[in-house]
This record gives C-alpha cells, sequence and structure tokens, in this order.
C-alpha cells in the first residue's frame, strides 16, 4: 500500500494578517493542501495602549485546521521582523551544539534588551575551517510567548518559530520569480504594512535582515530616503566583514495590507526613486495571485521540508512541553496496536507453539553461529563509547571562554576572542585605565589554561560615549586539550 505523504502546517504572523497553509510534500515534490489569510481588526491609532500591543490575531479562525493539529502534523511558525532584531556574528568554526554557548556568553553584548527579556536563534551562513559566520536573530520573549500562547489555547504545538523574511526568501527560491544569478547578490526590500523589511542575500544565503519603519502617512521621496539610508547601513555592516560582498539587483514586494501606509506606495515610482538613490538596477517583483496566497506560510512549509529551518526562537520550556505531547501521544497509539495485535498474538502462539518446538534444535545451532557477531557487536559498541567520549571531551574553546569570564575584571570588555591553530588566543578589547589592563594580564599569567605567558600590544586611548577608555590587544597561548585513549588501547587492556 502506498504510503501518505507527510503533512505540515505554516503559521505565519504577517502584516497582512494571520497566513495558515497545510502543505505535503513526498520525493521533494510540495502540494498545497488548502491555503488561507484571516486578516487582523486594525489597530487603534489614538496612542492607548490596545495600539502598542499590536494587533489581535484571530487564532478562533483556525478551527478548520485544528484536525490536522490532532493527528500530530508539526507546525512551523512565522515572526514579523519588526518582531526580531538580526545580527552578524562572525566565531570559531566549532559544532551547532557548542555555538550556542558562545552565543549565549556574548547574548549581552548582541542585544538590546537585558537577556533574560529576549530569546535568541542562529543560522550558519558560512563555514571556514578556523570561523564561521552566524545570522543571529534576537527576539522580545513576550512577544514569542505571547504568540505561542495564543496557539497552544487554540491547540496548537509549534515545533518550529522562524522569521517571515526567511520563510519568504525560501518561498521565493521555491516558486523561482528570482533568477539564480540574482540571488548572488539581492537586495529585497518588502513592504508589510507600517515597515519595510531590508533583506539582503549574498552568495544564495541571507546576510541581513532589517526593519524600517514607515511612519503613517509616509510620502514616496520619504519612504525611498528611509529604505535607501537603512539599505547603506545594512550593506556596510555585513561589507566589514566580507568585503566582497555587493548587492547589484534591488527587487520591492508588495505585502501590505489595504489601507495601511505601504499599501499606497506605488512600487514602479518606488523603484525608480530607489534607483536613483542608490544608483543600481531597482524593479518590482511581481508575483501571480496563486503565489501570493498564503505566501508566509507557503514559506515557512517550504523552508521545514527543505530542512533549512534550523533558527528555531522557541524557547526551551516550549521545546519540552512538545516532547512530552509527543510521546504522549505515541503512548497512545502504542497502547491501541497492543490492544488490537494481542489477541492476534495469542493466537499465532498457540499456532506455532508445535512448530517452535520442533525447530528448537535448530534455533540453538542457530545461536551458536550468532554467538561470534554478536562478540564483534559488543567489542564495536565499546569502541564508538571510546569514541564518543574522546569527541565530548573536544571542549577547550568552551573551557576557555568560561575562564576568561571569571578572570576579567568588572572594568574590561572583551570585544573578540580569536583562537590559531588551537594553541594561541588573541584577546581584544578596552578598559577603564591602564592599571586595570595590568591586572587583567596578571590574572592571565596566573591561570593554568594560559602556561605560555602573555604578550601585551601598545595600549591605546579611544574616546566613547564620552568617557576615554584605553583599547587592548594580548596574545597568550593557550592549554592543548588533553589526550584521550585510543580504540586500541581498550581492548589491549581487555
Amino acid at each position: 500500500m502506498k504510503s501518505k505523504a507527510p503533512h505540515r502546517l505554516g503559521i505565519a504572523f504577517s502584516a497582512a494578517g494571520l497566513e495558515v497553509a497545510e502543505v505535503s510534500h513526498d520525493v521533494g515534490r510540495l502540494c498545497i493542501v488548502r491555503c488561507e489569510t484571516f486578516a487582523a481588526p486594525a489597530t487603534p491609532t489614538n496612542g492607548d495602549k490596545a495600539a502598542s500591543a499590536g494587533p489581535a490575531w484571530p487564532v478562533e479562525k483556525l478551527k478548520s485546521f485544528r484536525p490536522a493539529a490532532v493527528r500530530g502534523v508539526p507546525v512551523s511558525v512565522g515572526l514579523r521582523s519588526v518582531d526580531a532584531f538580526c545580527r552578524l556574528v562572525t566565531l570559531p568554526t566549532a559544532a551547532e551544539s557548542e555555538l550556542r554557548p558562545m552565543l549565549e556568553m556574548q547574548l549581552e553584548n548582541l542585544s538590546p534588551l537585558p537577556t533574560e527579556q529576549v530569546v535568541f536563534g542562529f543560522e550558519v551562513i558560512r563555514k571556514t575551517e578556523k570561523q564561521s559566520d552566524l545570522l543571529v536573530a534576537i527576539a522580545r520573549r513576550e512577544a514569542v510567548v505571547e504568540r505561542l500562547e495564543l496557539l497552544r489555547q487554540a491547540g496548537f504545538v509549534v515545533e518550529t518559530l522562524d522569521l517571515d523574511a526567511l520563510a519568504l526568501l525560501d518561498f521565493l527560491w521555491h516558486e523561482k520569480p528570482l533568477h539564480d544569478k540574482e540571488l548572488a547578490g539581492l537586495a529585497l526590500v518588502i513592504l508589510e504594512g507600517d515597515t519595510a523589511t531590508l533583506l539582503l542575500v549574498h552568495d544564495k544565503q541571507p546576510h541581513s535582515i532589517m526593519a524600517v519603519p514607515l511612519g503613517g502617512e509616509v510620502s514616496l521621496e520619504d519612504a525611498a530616503g528611509q529604505i535607501a539610508g537603512a539599505l547603506h547601513l545594512a550593506e556596510t555592516a555585513v561589507q566589514s566583514s566580507q568585503p566582497e560582498a555587493a548587492w547589484p539587483v534591488v527587487r520591492v514586494l508588495q505585502r501590505s495590507a489595504e489601507g495601511t501606509p505601504g499599501s499606497k506606495l506605488d512600487l514602479q515610482a518606488l523603484a525608480a526613486a530607489l534607483a536613483d538613490r542608490l544608483g543600481v538596477k531597482c524593479e518590482p517583483l511581481e508575483l501571480s495571485e496563486r503565489q501570493r496566497a498564503g505566501l508566509g506560510a507557503v514559506g515557512l512549509c517550504v523552508r521545514a521540508a527543505s530542512g533549512r529551518a534550523r533558527m528555531n526562537l522557541v524557547p526551551a520550556e516550549y521545546v519540552s512541553e512538545r516532547r512530552r505531547l509527543v510521546r504522549k501521544r505515541q503512548f497512545k497509539l502504542a497502547a491501541i496496536a497492543v490492544a488490537v495485535l494481542y489477541g492476534l498474538i495469542i493466537a499465532a502462539a498457540v499456532a506455532g507453539f508445535a512448530y517452535q518446538f520442533n525447530q528448537l534444535g535448530s534455533l540453538e545451532a542457530e545461536a551458536d553461529d550468532l554467538k561470534v557477531p554478536y562478540d564483534r557487536a559488543c567489542a564495536l559498541r565499546d569502541d564508538v563509547r571510546v569514541l564518543q567520549e574522546y569527541v565530548s571531551n573536544r571542549s577547550a574553546p568552551l573551557e576557555i571562554l568560561d575562564e576568561l569570564q571569571k578572570l576579567k575584571p568588572d572594568a574590561v570588555c572583551l570585544t573578540e576572542v580569536h583562537f590559531t591553530d588551537g594553541e594561541q588566543a588573541s584577546l581584544s578589547g578596552y578598559a577603564s585605565s591602564a592599571s586595570v589592563v595590568s591586572e587583567f594580564e596578571a590574572k592571565l599569567q596566573k591561570s593554568s589554561f594560559f602556561p605560555g605567558g602573555t604578550a601585551l600590544s601598545p595600549l591605546t586611548n579611544q574616546k566613547m560615549a564620552g568617557n576615554v577608555v584605553v583599547r587592548f590587544t594580548i596574545q597568550c597561548k593557550i592549554k592543548k586539550a588533553p589526550k584521550h585513549e585510543t580504540a586500541g588501547g581498550r581492548r589491549r587492556q581487555r
């Protein structure tokens, strides 16, 4: 019997309202089962609390999609770019499980809000032997929890929470309204109601996402000026780490609901104004009515089905809740299966008893033949355990970063930690005075993590936020990772 193609639900909190899509995917083919957009009621504009709280999302209209959620269909949710803050971060190359703790240590410097008020996710967009570039998204925990709670109360347990702009990019990649050459260097301007989302793509990877507020009654010239200025800032930020990046093409996409500031802007005129200011090719991005239907929700399903939904902003407590519900559902299904098969098992056992009794002698011979492969499998299991132990101990960068956090005086701020060949670290940052730098260097020299001594580069003074700080760079040799026993050594001991 042919297996049923797996399904997935996508729910996007977009400028047009609540976009919902159910998609089936099998053998690389994607089929939209159904797709709807539920417009959110207009928010008040008189400056009261209701206006600042955002739109009242019509989650009660999702009842028709509830049976799919009950069946355990995975749910992917998209968050608007205006609700998140994105940064391009460079870290030493490591496994993704090790990158998250590194980011948590730097989150206080990356986030505009206190760390306890935010959640974050990341996606590796470029990786070399020594360093990796990460696109980090930071969102207000309050906004994330609000949307997750709305969906939980409606009966939907969220598997992944992604950025709507990234889902849109994957949708455009899937539907092919953009040429492959454009994705090598593309600046995409998405008009979304009262904001414009700017998405910079380099080498087919997103490098920057920025939301630009357009205001209430913005004119075409003002909108073009704000967007052009923000694009220049975003491009400069990316080129600081990747000088070769360029964006010769700008495309403008309309996603605004009727009556919003973005819907009043003429795309052709806006594209022409941007071309004059930026000096590059700028054109509107036209989509068919079929492509516009549930654009963000379908993009979320495309992104999850392709395995690219790696930037998950779901807080840890909600991930644990989903796992608990999945286990509970699996237990129920297993109990039903056991109950159905129980009678069959008894009948089969009675019918096969005589046959198994006659075959007992041959089974004992087969068991003896399997003893040698079983012993080999046990030896391989022990070898795998040794290898897993060796891999788990490769955490020298994390231990060094933890040691630096303990040694660093309060008046010292590290802005860069660079590891070279696993034997040397370069620490850069600034401090309130030269004596504080000397204190930090003395602590490093006493630490067992830096047995090779330190070398302090000449100090420089720099004015920052009205105060004079001291810039410094310290070179120090780091402790080598401990050697571990090989699998062969374990076998010799046995």
